[in-house]
Protein backbone atom coordinates (compact mmCIF):
# COMPACT_ATOMS: atom_id res chain seq x y z
CA UNK A 1 0.00 0.00 0.00
CA UNK A 2 1.59 3.21 -1.16
CA UNK A 3 -0.44 5.93 0.57
CA UNK A 4 0.46 7.24 4.02
CA UNK A 5 -3.25 6.85 4.77
CA UNK A 6 -3.10 3.16 3.94
CA UNK A 7 -1.55 2.60 7.37
CA UNK A 8 -5.11 3.02 8.64
CA UNK A 9 -6.10 -0.12 6.76
CA UNK A 10 -3.12 -2.22 7.81
CA UNK A 11 -3.77 -1.36 11.45
CA UNK A 12 -7.53 -2.01 11.20
CA UNK A 13 -7.99 -5.18 9.15
CA UNK A 14 -11.53 -6.36 8.49
CA UNK A 15 -12.46 -9.21 10.78
CA UNK A 16 -16.25 -9.02 10.48
CA UNK A 17 -17.51 -7.34 13.60
CA UNK A 18 -15.58 -4.15 12.76
CA UNK A 19 -17.16 -3.81 9.30
CA UNK A 20 -18.51 -0.26 9.70
CA UNK A 21 -15.24 1.14 11.03
CA UNK A 22 -13.26 -0.73 8.38
CA UNK A 23 -15.52 0.49 5.58
CA UNK A 24 -15.26 4.10 6.76
CA UNK A 25 -11.44 3.83 6.81
CA UNK A 26 -11.39 2.15 3.40
CA UNK A 27 -13.47 4.95 1.88
CA UNK A 28 -11.10 7.54 3.34
CA UNK A 29 -8.17 5.86 1.60
CA UNK A 30 -10.01 5.23 -1.69
CA UNK A 31 -11.26 8.84 -1.80
CA UNK A 32 -7.77 10.17 -1.12
CA UNK A 33 -6.31 7.96 -3.84
CA UNK A 34 -9.20 8.88 -6.20
CA UNK A 35 -10.29 5.27 -6.67
CA UNK A 36 -13.67 5.29 -4.91
CA UNK A 37 -15.63 5.91 -8.13
CA UNK A 38 -15.25 2.23 -9.07
CA UNK A 39 -17.59 1.35 -6.18
CA UNK A 40 -20.43 3.37 -7.73
CA UNK A 41 -19.74 3.54 -11.47
CA UNK A 42 -19.87 0.51 -13.77
CA UNK A 43 -16.93 -0.36 -16.00
CA UNK A 44 -17.08 1.57 -19.28
CA UNK A 45 -17.74 -0.59 -22.32
CA UNK A 46 -14.76 -1.65 -24.38
CA UNK A 47 -14.40 0.96 -27.11
CA UNK A 48 -14.45 0.08 -30.79
CA UNK A 49 -11.13 0.04 -32.61
CA UNK A 50 -11.86 3.43 -34.20
CA UNK A 51 -13.10 5.06 -30.97
CA UNK A 52 -11.70 8.30 -29.60
CA UNK A 53 -8.60 8.17 -27.42
CA UNK A 54 -10.52 9.50 -24.41
CA UNK A 55 -12.74 6.40 -24.48
CA UNK A 56 -9.66 4.19 -24.17
CA UNK A 57 -8.24 6.46 -21.45
CA UNK A 58 -11.50 6.28 -19.46
CA UNK A 59 -11.51 2.48 -19.66
CA UNK A 60 -7.85 2.25 -18.66
CA UNK A 61 -8.41 4.63 -15.73
CA UNK A 62 -11.37 2.58 -14.49
CA UNK A 63 -9.46 -0.70 -14.82
CA UNK A 64 -6.41 0.70 -12.98
CA UNK A 65 -8.54 2.21 -10.20
CA UNK A 66 -10.52 -1.01 -9.86
CA UNK A 67 -7.31 -3.02 -9.50
CA UNK A 68 -5.98 -0.59 -6.89
CA UNK A 69 -9.26 -0.61 -4.96
CA UNK A 70 -9.38 -4.43 -4.98
CA UNK A 71 -5.80 -4.55 -3.69
CA UNK A 72 -6.59 -2.11 -0.87
CA UNK A 73 -9.70 -4.09 0.05
CA UNK A 74 -8.05 -7.52 -0.03
CA UNK A 75 -4.89 -6.37 1.73
CA UNK A 76 -6.95 -4.96 4.58
CA UNK A 77 -8.98 -8.08 5.39
CA UNK A 78 -8.25 -11.32 7.17
CA UNK A 79 -6.73 -14.22 5.23
CA UNK A 80 -10.00 -16.14 5.43
CA UNK A 81 -11.93 -13.26 3.86
CA UNK A 82 -9.23 -12.80 1.21
CA UNK A 83 -9.66 -16.43 0.18
CA UNK A 84 -13.46 -16.02 -0.02
CA UNK A 85 -13.12 -13.04 -2.37
CA UNK A 86 -10.39 -14.26 -4.74
CA UNK A 87 -12.75 -14.86 -7.65
CA UNK A 88 -14.42 -11.43 -7.67
CA UNK A 89 -13.50 -9.28 -10.66
CA UNK A 90 -14.43 -5.83 -9.32
CA UNK A 91 -14.10 -3.90 -6.10
CA UNK A 92 -17.86 -3.37 -6.15
CA UNK A 93 -18.52 -7.13 -6.24
CA UNK A 94 -16.32 -7.56 -3.17
CA UNK A 95 -18.01 -4.70 -1.30
CA UNK A 96 -21.50 -5.93 -2.21
CA UNK A 97 -20.62 -9.37 -0.89
CA UNK A 98 -19.17 -7.93 2.33
CA UNK A 99 -22.34 -5.86 2.79
CA UNK A 100 -24.38 -9.07 2.50
CA UNK A 101 -22.14 -10.85 4.99
CA UNK A 102 -21.77 -8.12 7.61
CA UNK A 103 -24.36 -5.44 6.83
CA UNK A 104 -27.11 -7.30 8.69
CA UNK A 105 -25.06 -7.08 11.88
CA UNK A 106 -25.07 -3.31 11.49
CA UNK A 107 -28.85 -3.14 11.20
CA UNK A 108 -29.27 -5.37 14.25
CA UNK A 109 -26.82 -3.27 16.28
CA UNK A 110 -28.72 -0.08 15.41
CA UNK A 111 -32.03 -1.70 16.31
CA UNK A 112 -30.66 -2.89 19.66
CA UNK A 113 -29.24 0.57 20.42
CA UNK A 114 -32.55 2.28 19.64
CA UNK A 115 -34.46 -0.23 21.79
CA UNK A 116 -32.02 0.39 24.63
CA UNK A 117 -32.45 4.15 24.39
CA UNK A 118 -36.23 3.91 24.20
CA UNK A 119 -36.31 1.77 27.33
CA UNK A 120 -34.12 4.14 29.38
CA UNK A 121 -35.97 5.78 32.24
CA UNK A 122 -34.96 8.58 34.52
CA UNK A 123 -34.92 7.70 38.19
CA UNK A 124 -37.79 9.18 40.17
CA UNK A 125 -36.73 12.38 41.93
CA UNK A 126 -33.71 13.02 39.69
CA UNK A 127 -33.74 16.64 38.46
CA UNK A 128 -33.74 17.32 34.73
CA UNK A 129 -30.68 19.32 33.70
Amino acid sequence: MSSPLSVILTQNKLTGENFNDWKRNLLIVLNFEKHSFVLTQPRPPTPAIDARDRDFVALERWDNSNLSAMCYIRASMSNVLQKQHEEHQTARQIMDNLEEMFGEQTIQAKTDAIKGLMNCRQKVGTPIK
